[in-house]
């Protein structure tokens, strides 16, 4: 019986536990999505509030002992990501990025896991967001990623740069997961700006973080990230930042300091001969006094900023056998593509480790280049004809502009079979020229022919006096022409010459009012007693009445009034006699009347205003308290005053109007 209630008693006591740590889980989840929303708010002042709080709280789950996992830092994450993205003007930016990073500072120890959990939840949630940052933001969504990454390293500081720490560290960048891993996770694939960011800092938060104090061995661990990139990595622009990374490694280590001043010095002087090895150093004891008051006045200020602050950075050691030898391991696991790669870095760390610098520049770099002339080599003569080959088609192309459509399509196929098409080219372009001549010479034998049927019509013979009196005699016997042919008036010549400058319906009209006139004045030359002389009566004047034009042309006879037409003749010995057009001139006038004059409405807004523009600008300018203040208007409106309705009479008792 006893050991049934001791069971018991341990079940009893499981059970209390787990329905702890689930309400223990729910309670941080609820905290964590709190935090979240309280993150991403609009005032700043709340937002560093709940920072401050949140490191507090995690001191207070440290120290209970919850464990946390990689959700609940992603949770906390998100809003601490639209926490920099509601922030505004750089100094609180930068101010907010050292909060975010100092959080890592509240991570003892102990709990090195969570920090590596609590970093790898900042770089995924920045790598899921990267794509949606924009060009404005982005400057400090950098300058966050880089502040992080100091924070992270130093976690490892605070372990005193343990080789197991180290190794967690880089576990944390090459998981299936990380930034670093072989294969690109999903979530960073938009996100290599932000890798290359990561790699193109890490050397120098390290030098910054570490003063140059990290062990050789934790060095290598946390190199390895690196170098495995460089031998199996998949993206190439991650690749070759990675190997720069490994370069940069030698030229911050005093030999590379060293020769880089000695280049700088070489080139200062000119080049000379034998290159910057043959320069020597000269260190005084003043320098070594410089330098030593230089370490003291250094601050520590870990980011450049105007006002001439400057960063010092320190040497960090450069483990090169340990190196090459990482890399010969990684050298039978690579690809064929990129062996040549690592071995080229292999050799480098190689020499370095037998203490020789090994980016020296070479013989020939060293050596001034002397002018000789060259003779020209198969690939200068291959680019000399590929150059032939392109103007020859540009000069057939401008050559093929002017020609038809058939012809360039003819001439195109030949120059592309390597034909020469010069001569075709020419004989087309004269056969042009020669058609052209010919119809000029076709067009001026045109105008001449034309000119010479006027003048026949011109000089046209009148008509004789028998056919006139026959005419006449089958008209009634009552019309007889006059005796004499009256001349023609000064005046309408005077007139025809100036309605020459006028419009189409002013010339229509003039040609009409002269034919008619010609052809009655063509009459016989004697008169009988029986027929009586004709009078011409005036053409009434063109009256326009609802945009149609009438015209009446009446020829009187005694008092009676006779309309005629006349047939046009061909033939030049046939009479022409007296007609008068009126259906064909209404016409004319029908169809220039509807092009010429159409219907137009005009809207006249100018009388809806009570006063000019100019009397309005007036009056604001004699009252000039008037755009500042608008509880003030103008004494008189722009625009007129409505009109009041007519007060109804069955209100009077209401408006006590008597």
């Amino acid at each position: 019986m006893k050991l049934n209630e001791k069971d018991k008693k341990r079940k009893q006591k499981l059970k209390d536990k787990i329905v702890k740590t689930k309400k223990e889980q729910v309670a941080v989840v609820a905290q964590e999505i709190k935090f979240a929303r309280l993150l991403s708010g609009n005032e700043n002042k709340v937002r560093e509030r709940v920072i401050k709080t949140l490191k507090k709280w995690l001191q207070n789950c440290f120290h209970r002992g919850y464990e946390f996992k990689e959700d609940d830092f992603t949770r906390v994450w998100k809003g601490i990501f639209y926490a920099m993205w509601m922030s505004d003007k750089p100094l609180v930016q930068e101010d907010l990025a050292e909060n975010i990073a100092g959080i890592l500072d509240h991570f003892p120890p102990e709990h090195l896991h969570h920090a590596m959990l609590m970093t790898k939840a900042g770089f995924k949630v920045l790598a899921t967001e990267w794509f949606g940052i924009d060009q404005h933001r982005i400057d400090k969504f950098l300058m966050l990623a880089r502040r992080y990454l100091r924070g992270s390293i130093r976690c490892l500081q605070r372990c005193e740069w343990s080789v197991d720490s180290c190794k967690k560290y880089a576990e944390m960048l090459t998981d299936a997961d990380g930034l670093l891993s072989m294969k690109t996770p999903h979530y960073a694939r938009n996100a290599i700006s932000l890798i290359l960011h990561f790699i193109d800092c890490f050397l120098e938060e390290l030098a910054k973080v570490s003063k140059g104090k990290v062990p050789e061995d934790s060095m290598v661990e946390l190199l390895r990230p690196f170098c495995e990139y460089t031998a199996q990595g998949e993206v190439p622009a991650l690749t070759e930042a990675s190997q720069r990374l490994l370069m940069a490694l030698l030229r911050q280590s005093k030999e590379g300091i060293m020769y880089a001043e000695a280049t700088r010095a070489w080139k200062q002087m000119g080049c000379p001969k034998g290159g910057p090895d043959a320069l020597e150093l000269v260190v005084e004891d003043e320098s070594m006094n410089n330098e030593d008051s230089d370490d003291d006045e250094d601050t520590g200020a870990l980011d450049p900023r105007a006002g001439g602050v400057s960063v010092w950075l320190r040497t960090l050691a450069v483990p090169g056998a340990a190196l090459a030898g990482l890399l010969r391991a990684l050298l039978a696991r690579t690809r064929v593509a990129a062996q040549g790669r690592v071995r080229v870095c292999m050799r480098k760390f190689e020499k370095y480790a037998r203490g020789q610098y090994p980016l020296k520049m070479s013989a020939r770099d060293t050596d001034v280049p002397k002018l000789s002339p060259r003779l020209p080599t198969a690939r200068a003569v291959a680019k000399l004809q590929k150059v032939e080959r392109m103007s020859v088609a540009a000069s057939d192309d401008l050559a093929l502009r002017g020609l038809s459509r058939k012809h360039r399509k003819r001439l195109l196929a030949k120059s592309r079979a390597g034909i020469s098409i010069v001569d075709d080219v020419q004989n087309l372009k004269g056969d042009n020229n020669t058609d052209k001549h010919n119809n000029k010479k076709r067009k001026a034998d045109s105008t001449q022919k034309a000119a010479k049927k006027m003048k026949l019509n011109a000089t046209k013979p009148g008509p004789s006096p028998s056919d006139e009196q026959r005419a006449a005699e089958r008209g009634g016997g009552e019309a007889a022409a006059p005796s004499r042919p009256s001349p023609p008036d000064r005046k309408q010549n005077n007139d025809i010459e100036k309605t020459k400058k006028l419009k189409l319906k002013q010339k229509a009209k003039t040609k009409i009012l002269t034919s008619v006139q010609n052809n009655i004045n063509a009459t016989p030359h004697k008169q009988t007693d029986k027929q009586k002389p004709l009078k011409l009566i005036k053409l009434d004047k063109v009256k326009n009445n609802n945009n149609k034009n009438k015209i009446k042309q009446l020829l009187t006879v005694d008092n009676k009034t006779v309309k005629t037409q006349t047939p046009v003749s061909k033939n030049h010995n046939v009479e022409a006699k007296p007609t008068v057009l009126v259906n064909k001139v209404k016409k004319f006038n029908k169809t220039n009347d509807s092009i010429h004059s159409p219907k137009k409405v005009k809207f006249v807004l100018k009388n809806n205003c009570m006063q000019k523009p100019v009397d309005y600008y007036k009056s604001v300018r004699q009252s000039p308290s008037i755009p500042f203040d608008s509880s003030k208007t103008p004494a008189r409106t722009n625009l007129k005053p409505s009109t009041p309705s007519p007060i109804n009479p069955f209100f009077k008792k209401k408006l006590r109007l008597k």
